[in-house]
């Protein structure tokens, strides 16, 4: 047919069909690159966006500290420094490190301690309590409380508290700084997990150090069954179980940098895709894993007679046990040991003392597991101290009297797990009306005999 003309006159049907074909798929590549560039480009901005954001309104990103090493009493911070410290989430703070090493204030002049009723308390992370403002620590409300309620007393307050210490390493606390301020009352307080703290050998499982080779104070039991302590090694760190990591991927990861962002939603990228590296590896596979490289020294030979490969939550809570293995018995053994020689320092300074018992001692119980029968944590401390006539300050039935079955959960830290502002105002209330039960307690100076 002569008379068509254009491009079916130069095109055959099948060559349209394919030149149209590739028209299409080019097009369709096009809009899907555009479309792909700017989800991508909008993610960028938002990502940076919300970066700018918590950049702006969170002062720094991780925790950061300076530790140096203390003879005969192990690390401590380093005087004078800056402690910053946050989960990500809820709370960011900054301490300033005092002149003995703790986040306290500066320690009182010898003319204001002997003229004042004063209270030591020595403890964990609880007393450090990093996790809230310096004037909103229990041990300085407590004295806020006490001048307001008790003005004849006129209490003055100070603090030793370090976290990862059970009562066994906080002896060293006593004898190095808090016997020099001759306390009339000396407070403990006791975390559940403390029990675990207060035994070199578990503690090294979570920390990481060699339990021969410790960073602090610890106890050490003769094949005779007597109970000594033993000073803290300086070189410490050439022993750590810490080891590089195989994956050299892994070892890359570790190496980004935190985002703001990403701690915002208390989940680090990192840390997802170590987790997902490293096959979901908890810290109670690495607690295993460090046990079994201790198993063959002959001073834990007893402990592996009947070790049981236990998650460290099951750890905390099978010393209830009617039966507890054996490292677990030792742990009580030297959590005894330790309250022995705090009763024996203040009965021989005239002070008195008293243990304050963290509602943790007590929702150890409440979470129980099902078939898991025994003594409470609350219940163990309790016979000890009272086989000392030790007074135990039950902050969870304090805290339930004031605030009811919710007042448990409104005084913790909803991801880090220590106390808020409330808790640490509970704390202070309950030992404030301890004194109030007790109103001798500020008279008995000077009862014992001055420790030398």
């Amino acid at each position: 047919m002569e008379g068509k003309s254009g491009i079916s006159s130069v095109f055959s049907t099948d060559q349209m069909l394919d030149f149209t074909s590739r028209l299409n798929f080019r097009l369709v590549c096009r809009v899907a690159f555009w479309n792909a560039f700017l989800v991508l480009a909008s993610l960028i901005l938002i990502i940076a966006a919300g970066e700018v954001y918590f950049r702006l309104r969170r002062p720094f990103i991780a925790s950061s500290w300076d530790r140096e090493f203390v003879p005969g009493v192990g690390l401590l911070y380093q005087p004078h420094t800056l402690v910053q410290a946050t989960d990500g989430v809820e709370f960011w703070t900054e301490s300033k490190v005092n002149s003995l090493g703790f986040l306290e204030r500066e320690p009182l002049a010898p003319e204001e301690v002997a003229e004042s009723c004063h209270i030591a308390i020595i403890g964990d992370s609880f007393v450090e309590a990093r996790e809230v403002q310096l004037a909103n620590r229990f041990p300085v409300l407590l004295e806020e409380f006490a001048k307001r309620d008790l003005p004849e007393s006129d209490v003055t307050t100070s603090a030793f508290g370090l976290r990862g210490t059970g009562q066994i390493q906080q002896i060293a606390f006593y004898d190095q700084y808090a016997k020099g301020m001759n306390p009339d009352l000396l407070i403990l307080v006791f975390v559940a997990n403390d029990f675990l703290d207060n035994s070199s050998f578990l503690r090294s499982l979570e920390s990481q150090w060699d339990p021969d080779h410790p960073p602090n104070v610890y106890a050490l039991k003769s094949e005779n069954g007597e109970i000594s302590l033993y000073p803290p090694d300086p070189e410490f760190q050439k022993y750590s179980f810490v080891r590089p990591p195989s994956n050299p991927l892994i070892a890359q990861i570790q190496n980004l940098p935190d985002t703001f962002l990403a701690s915002w939603f208390s989940l680090k990228l990192k840390g997802v895709l170590l987790a997902y590296l490293t096959h979901h590896v908890s810290r109670d596979e690495r607690l295993v894993e460090r046990a079994d490289t201790l198993r063959g020294r002959p001073q834990y030979a007893s402990y592996f007679a009947d070790w049981k490969p236990l998650s460290w939550e099951k750890l905390l809570r099978s010393f209830e046990e009617n039966e507890p293995i054996n490292v677990l018995r030792d742990a009580l053994e030297f959590t005894e040991f330790s309250l022995d020689k705090f009763k024996e320092r203040a009965g021989r300074s005239g002070a008195s003392l008293a243990i304050l018992a963290t509602e943790s001692m007590s929702t150890l119980r409440i979470n129980m597991q099902k078939g898991l029968e025994g003594r409470a944590a609350i219940d163990s401390l309790v016979e000890m101290a009272m086989a000392r006539s030790i007074p135990v300050i039950d902050l969870y039935n304090y805290a339930i009297r004031r605030g009811g079955g919710g007042g448990i959960s409104k005084m913790l830290l909803k991801y880090d797990g220590h106390w808020n502002e409330t808790g640490h105002r509970l704390a202070a209330e309950a030992v404030l009306e301890y004194l109030k039960e007790n109103p001798g307690i500020c008279d008995t100076r000077g009862a014992g005999e001055t420790i030398p």
